[in-house]
């Protein structure tokens, strides 16, 4: 109950701002985004989109492939769908349906909880990092450029850089000594390991870290691969905006769609459903500073978005027919419960 309700308050937030910054551009962008969308521009903004899913799902199973698990590209792409989808939907679009993939990846391809949560811990970290990387390149234009509106989001923005990046390059200092970060934290916190480790649940979490040290290794070309295929995707993601920016404002400088991509990547570390109004807002800002038109920027965001719902109802599409198969199988347990009582 507890989740519907901060749900429902991040989504009034999310419309509340949506209304305010189409009240101010204008509410007929809403019909030229939708005429860009379902333009063959558009149609070239989403094939690309699926292009990027399908390089998140290899990478995917190259990591399950350096666990010793083998999959079929077609039976991940439906968890990864599913899991990008929840994600997308939940108050952060960077986060949330991990918990769901890592469940169908153990139910539907009977893994081990172990490799499930290490896959999509390795997935989700690789994935961060180059998220990171092309978030402080594309601020770091974004400066050049322009300015942050008030003294303290730039302090806000600067605390969420350095707090993630020095996240980031502790877990990397720890994994490459071959060093647990569980450990760590517990003997930071005055927690005994083995209080923890010696419980079923406690031992499947340092199993899982172990499995995700032993994969981020210099001497691993599946790490290196792993990398390669994260930079690839964001290149793609920033390939994505380019285009898109083109579309809608030929003649650009590279420099300046990085400032618009980084800048933008802001809104989804909001705790708001699929960036609704943080999207809009971020891009009609980045676009009126860089001298674009505030308007356009909102269409940008809108298109943005259409693409990726259009992934994300693809994953609702698998949601309900994973939810229906589990329900089934419980219904037939019960039932077969209830024969042996007879």
């Amino acid at each position: 109950m507890k989740k519907i309700i901060k749900f429902l308050i991040a989504l009034s937030i999310g419309v509340s701002l949506f209304w305010f910054v189409m009240r101010r551009a204008g509410w007929e962008k809403l019909n030229e985004a939708l005429t860009l969308f379902l333009s063959s521009k558009g149609l070239i903004i989403v094939l690309l989109t699926l292009i990027i899913a399908a390089i998140s799902i290899l990478r995917w199973k190259l990591i399950l492939r350096a666990q010793g698990l083998d999959a079929r590209v077609k039976d991940l792409g439906k968890l990864w769908s599913v899991g990008f989808a929840v994600s997308y939907l939940s108050p952060v679009a960077l986060f949330g349906g991990e918990a769901f993939r890592i469940y169908l990846t153990k139910k539907k391809l009977n893994f081990s909880w172990e490799k499930s949560a290490a896959s999509v811990a390795i997935d989700k970290i690789l994935d961060g990092t180059l998220f990171l990387m092309f978030l402080i390149v594309g601020i770091l234009a974004f400066l050049f450029y322009g300015y942050f509106p008030s003294r303290m989001m730039a302090w806000l923005v600067a605390l969420i850089i350095l707090g993630l990046s020095g996240l980031s390059l502790f877990f990397y200092f720890k994994a490459m000594n071959r060093e647990s970060v569980l450990e760590w934290f517990l003997k930071l916190f005055g927690v005994r390991k083995e209080k923890i480790k010696n419980t079923k649940n406690g031992k499947i979490i340092f199993d899982t870290e172990k499995e995700v040290i032993q994969f981020f290794s210099p001497k691993k070309k599946a790490f290196w691969k792993g990398l390669g295929l994260s930079f690839l995707r964001y290149f793609l993601l920033f390939l994505r905006a380019a285009l898109l920016i083109f579309f809608l404002k030929e003649g650009i400088e590279v420099t300046r769609v990085l400032a618009i991509y980084g800048f933008t990547n802001l809104a989804l570390l909001f705790p708001l459903p699929a960036g609704l109004g943080s999207l809009e807002a971020a891009s009609a800002f980045s676009f009126g500073t860089l001298g674009l038109g505030f308007g356009t920027g909102t269409i940008f965001g809108m298109v943005w978005r259409g693409a990726d719902l259009f992934l994300c109802a693809i994953g609702l599409v698998f949601l309900v027919k994973f939810g229906a198969d589990l329900a089934e199988v419980k219904i037939l347990q019960f039932i077969d419960g209830l024969k042996k009582l007879k």
